[in-house]
């Protein structure tokens, strides 16, 4: 609900489609503007959402504020989510996406379960998000006044095991900031689209990863070939006609809507709709076309029926359909419908029924060009994941220090373990082979220019120190074969610490690595990290071993020579490391010394046989 605004207040990693989808996707096309409705997509071999593909065309629906809804207990609400559990198949609902608001009093624990009901409907039937609005929160208007309720129910841990749910972000040790926005992916019709759910007034800046503006960036930056939905609670106007340009929030912490185009909306191509609510100075309803940076159009849609039909809203509710084949001036079409599952009536009016014609292949990225290279070439290692199998950890726990924790799923590093007693417990985790000539490999030499560790948080907790490790480990060491737990005493592991977290929730938890990864391309040996905790309220990190282990993401910028490959077979084993020694040692050799500088001093000494060594997994 918009309300009164207080008086006080002014203002790498791609998911292209190969070719043989694009071909599918282009036939589907043509097979529907001969023949008509009633081809399956998936008849046709596409990709479809968790719904099952009955009909030629997907649906998208948005939910408006509930928040009437949730304080009277009416069934509104759940008539939504009924409807669109049973009409998953015949409409072909691929996605549902809550506007914000959910309930009307953020510290009324009774509307919190009402909305959680409403929305449970949905669990395994359809991907769907929400975000949060202005009355989410303990107190309206306030940021900081605590989200508690929001997050315990429709926070990162209710999507956690859900495959369509990418992560949550961002995480900067703040209960009342931390992890209010989310990213969800979704396949239809042959094309592949992520679906962003921002918090009311989004904060930040895009070149901030750390705040959720820049989280947003970045999440956007990791999907490009990724066309996206924006959802957020207050960004369009009813009255005047036009994007948000005062912030409402009490402490004057956010940006408006007009600023969320400007930063993130019209730089991001890929980003081609918005849905908000909030706003009903009028009837709640307006939508307009937009042109973005790249003259693509844009369409950002306001619905909040709370204040313009009766009972707060009447279940009204926008179905946006996607219809290849349907347009008139373009060959695909985005219609939209508004309606009402509880009173079975349909909204006509030019701001409740109309449609965008558009070319889906054009705007959705599913073209027959080669994406362009990114600037920096980029590396991904997760255990099972393209046939990489490189990654150990293991836990050391000091309550049980005989013991092996490396066949486990999930781990903790805890400074009170069992409660009470002051034992602590820490993790191991190493990425192995990373380093190397191969296509898969980060080069030696090169210029790391980000590197990051994705973790999946099983349960929230106070964080960790990351430490650079320097001693060797198995994942059968154990708290005692180590010497009591790994000291961060420059011998153990590096002294300071890589990053310290700070506290950290359940979802997806990034910890920058960049400095390590350097040292490991620069011929430092690569020992991994140990985690040491920095509370006694344990954190529980899912392994190697788990449905969703630790990734790690390496964006690099690498070196024209191929360092370490001192014979020029173009691979780095104990053959050039045999080498180096011998040209140590005087003896005539044919040696590329290019190469086998690895610390580019001019010399090849002991201490780049050493690196090279590092570089071929230490066997000499």
């Amino acid at each position: 609900m918009e309300g009164s605004t207080p008086a006080h207040l002014g203002t790498g990693r791609t998911d292209a489609r190969d070719s043989t989808e694009r071909a599918v996707t282009t036939t589907r096309r043509r097979l529907l503007g001969t023949i008509g409705a009633g081809v399956g997509v998936a008849t046709l071999g596409t990709v479809g959402g968790s719904a099952q593909e009955s009909d030629d065309y997907w649906t998208v629906v948005a939910l408006p504020d509930t928040q009437n809804y949730a304080e009277n207990k009416t069934s509104y609400a759940k008539d939504q989510t009924e409807w669109i559990a049973d009409n998953a198949d015949a409409e072909n609902i691929v996605f549902a996406s809550h506007e914000g608001d959910l309930v009307e009093n953020g510290d009324d624990d009774a509307e919190w379960q009402y909305i959680d009901d409403a929305l449970s409907t949905l669990d395994g039937v359809v991907p769907y998000a929400s975000v949060t609005g202005n009355h989410d929160y303990v107190e309206l208007w306030d940021r900081l006044s605590g989200i508690a309720r929001y997050k315990e129910r429709f926070g990162p841990s209710r999507y956690a095991q859900r495959d369509w749910f990418g992560g949550a972000g961002p995480t900067n040790g703040d209960e009342n900031r931390d992890n209010l926005n989310s990213y969800q992916l979704f396949s239809a019709g042959g094309y592949d689209f992520m679906h962003l759910a921002l918090e009311w007034e989004t904060p930040g800046s895009v070149d901030d990863s750390s705040t959720p503006l820049g989280w947003a960036q970045r999440v956007l930056d990791d999907h490009p070939d990724r066309a996206t939905i924006v959802t957020t609670h207050s960004y369009l106007r009813d009255s005047p006609k036009r994007r948000g340009r005062n912030l409402q929030e009490a402490n004057n912490i956010g940006n408006t809507g007009q600023t969320l185009w400007e930063e993130l909306i019209s730089p991001n191509e890929q980003v081609f709709m918005v849905l908000c609510g909030h706003w009903h100075e009028d009837d709640g309803e307006v939508h307009q076309v937009s042109t973005n940076a790249a003259d693509s159009e844009v369409y950002e849609l306001l619905a909040n029926y709370q204040f313009g039909v009766p009972n707060g809203g009447n279940g009204f509710m926008r179905r946006i359909e996607f219809r290849p084949g349907g347009g008139s001036d373009a060959p695909d079409r985005i219609q939209v419908r508004t309606y009402s599952p509880s009173t079975g009536d349909e909204k006509t009016d030019g701001d409740s029924k109309f449609g965008f014609d558009l070319d889906f292949d054009a705007r959705f990225g599913s073209s027959s060009e080669e994406p362009d290279e990114p600037d920096d070439p980029s590396a991904t290692f997760q255990q099972g994941t393209d046939g990489y199998e490189g990654a150990a950890d293991t836990m050391l726990r000091a309550a049980d220090p005989e013991s092996s924790y490396g066949t486990v799923e999930s781990l903790s590093t805890d400074g009170d373990n069992p409660q009470g007693t002051g034992y602590a417990t820490q993790v191991l985790l190493r990425f192995d082979g990373i380093v190397g000539l191969g296509d898969s490999q980060i080069p030696p030499g090169a210029t790391i220019t980000e590197a990051t560790l994705r973790l999946q948080t099983a349960d929230a907790g106070d964080g960790a120190a990351v430490h650079r490790l320097r001693t060797g480990w198995t994942p059968e060491s154990t708290w005692a074969s180590v010497g009591g737990g790994i000291q961060a005493d420059g011998l153990d592991a590096v002294s300071e610490p890589e990053t310290e977290t700070g506290a950290v929730e359940t979802g997806e938890t990034t910890v920058d690595v960049t400095t390590s990864v350097q040292a490991w391309v620069d011929g430092a040996r690569n020992r991994g990290w140990v985690f040491r905790p920095l509370g006694s309220d344990g954190w529980d990190i899912k392994g190697v071993r788990s449905g969703t282990p630790p990734t790690l993401i390496v964006d690099y910028d690498p070196r024209d020579a191929a360092v370490g490959d001192a014979d020029g077979d173009g691979d780095i084993d104990d053959d050039d490391v045999t080498r180096i020694q011998r040209s140590i040692a005087g003896e005539d050799v044919d040696i590329n010394r290019t190469a086998a500088d690895v610390d580019g001093d001019g010399d090849v000494d002991i201490s780049d046989a050493v690196a090279v060594d590092n570089f071929a997994g230490g066997s000499q």
